[in-house]
């Protein structure tokens, strides 16, 4: 039963040791070491610069020595280099293991969600969640988000917490702009912002950051950031498409994900409630007011981004409400125009704000600053290419601004079917062709009707008759 015969039994009893103490260290090598004559070259290199990578250093000695070393010996250099490093390499940074009390801290991050390349109507939806976690029991929530604004971090944060029902002790983030100031010269640590703390305030949250440039503090999230993104694209792969056809509908997807990540948790989360804090009565508003002028070009500025707004307000101060994703035109207690906000720089303007000036000012279309803005969508770029194309371009920006206007009178998708059915047929068109195939009725000619001169009329007579006398006689 041994797997041995009594000859070898018979041996190992006598000599009091098992097989394992008797087997010789493998000490010798099969083959020559093609590396040896330049082992004072390999430690010296990887002394300088222990970071290099194998491969790199492979390269090194085939230039030095060229002709020497084939690449079938790469895999023997980097046993050798894997050895040296073992042996003599520097120090690692270890992670250390941590402690979590139950309702203790929540730690915030926001995550890149661009690489699971997901769409909205087939258009690529570029985004970021704000992610949050509670450490104990790994709870997590996450809101859609565009940028790592005050706002989102407020959104994201007030989401959690009121899906939850409690707060943590603690909210930690890195040291992101959005809850820190930059390093003043003399400090080693970075403040938190005073809109930033008056927010925690109000919920009785304490604020605490991690060590610049130390992510590693940061651990439970990062970790859950990449975990999530990997869950989510899981459930596309089984949903079999990445398109959506609103922003509600994914959202509702990713909430659906995340309540059924929970609800493994909810023992732990049991623990976390005990303990936690209940939610103050108020929840504070997910936005930031502002008074800004309306230009002469019908414009407002809000954080380096142009809008247009309605013609109407031109030359007005207006009340504005400055949330994570929208921009509210208040007057009074009332919303009076919601216009989509956008992350970055430059112009977002909605072309039904402009296009009755464009009507009445054509020639402006051409040098038109946000020009680029005035496509609703590709379709519409590529009517205006076939306008150059066919017309002058004067001509082509009339014919162009009236098929804006007819989008703005008569629907959007219904002009844009319509220009989609007459590119594919490669045929010129004109604005008129869409008007008749949106069944718009011509317009009837004014006839302006004068009462006849019953003078005139007279007159008239007495002279036919007296040219027919003069031609019977």
């Amino acid at each position: 039963k041994s797997g041995m015969t009594r000859k070898t039994g018979s041996k190992y009893l006598k000599l009091g040791k098992s097989p394992d103490e008797l087997r010789q260290p493998h000490t010798w090598r099969t083959r020559p070491d093609p590396f040896a004559y330049v082992a004072d070259d390999i430690d010296e290199i990887l002394k300088d610069i222990p970071e290099l990578e194998s491969l790199m250093l492979f390269m090194r000695l085939q230039e030095k020595y060229p002709g020497k070393f084939n690449d079938g010996q790469r895999r023997t250099l980097e046993r050798r280099v894997k050895e040296w490093k073992m042996e003599k390499g520097k120090a690692e940074i270890l992670s250390i293991p941590q402690s979590h009390l139950p309702g203790k801290l929540m730690e915030l991050d926001w995550t890149c969600m661009n690489e699971l390349m997901i769409t909205i109507n087939e258009v690529h939806f570029k985004h970021l969640l704000c992610h949050t976690i509670l450490t104990y029991s790994n709870w997590e929530w996450a809101e859609i988000s565009f940028s790592e604004s005050f706002q989102s971090l407020e959104k994201g944060f007030q989401s959690a917490v009121y899906r939850l029902g409690a707060v943590p002790e603690i909210l930690q983030t890195d040291n992101s702009s959005t809850a820190t100031h930059q390093v003043e010269k003399g400090k080693k640590a970075r403040d938190f912002n005073r809109q930033y703390k008056t927010f925690l305030d109000h919920y009785g949250v304490t604020p605490r950051s991690i060590n610049v440039n130390s992510p590693d503090e940061n651990g439970d999230i990062e970790s859950a950031n990449g975990h999530l993104k990997r869950r989510i694209n899981q459930y596309l792969l089984l949903r079999g498409s990445r398109d959506f056809s609103s922003i509600d509908e994914y959202r509702t997807f990713l909430n659906d994900i995340l309540l059924k990540g929970n609800k493994n948790k909810a023992a732990k989360v049991k623990e976390e409630l005990q303990v936690m804090r209940e939610l103050p009565e108020v929840r504070l508003p997910e936005y930031i007011e502002d008074h800004v002028p309306v230009s002469t070009f019908g414009t407002i500025r809000v954080k380096k981004m142009t809008y247009s707004v309605p013609s109407r307000l031109k030359g007005h101060k207006i009340r504005i409400r400055i949330y994570e994703d929208k921009i509210e035109l208040v007057s009074g207690t009332k919303c009076i125009v919601t216009i989509p906000r956008k992350p970055g720089t430059g112009y977002c303007i909605d072309y039904r704000h402009v296009i009755e000036t464009f009507r009445r000012k054509p020639g402006a279309f051409a040098n038109c600053r946000y020009k680029d803005q005035l496509f609703p969508s590709e379709i519409f770029s590529k009517t205006y290419e076939q306008f150059k194309n066919q017309f002058s371009e004067r001509f082509a920006d009339r014919e162009y601004i009236e098929i804006l206007y007819l989008a703005f009178t008569h629907g959007e998708d219904k002009v844009s079917g319509i220009l989609s059915g007459l590119i594919d047929e490669k045929e010129r068109f004109t604005m008129e062709t869409v008007k008749q195939k949106l069944d718009i009725p011509m317009p009837v000619p004014k006839i302006n009707r004068s009462k006849p001169s019953l003078r005139a009329y007279n007159a008239l007579i007495s002279f036919v008759r007296r040219a027919i006398c003069l031609l019977i006689h």
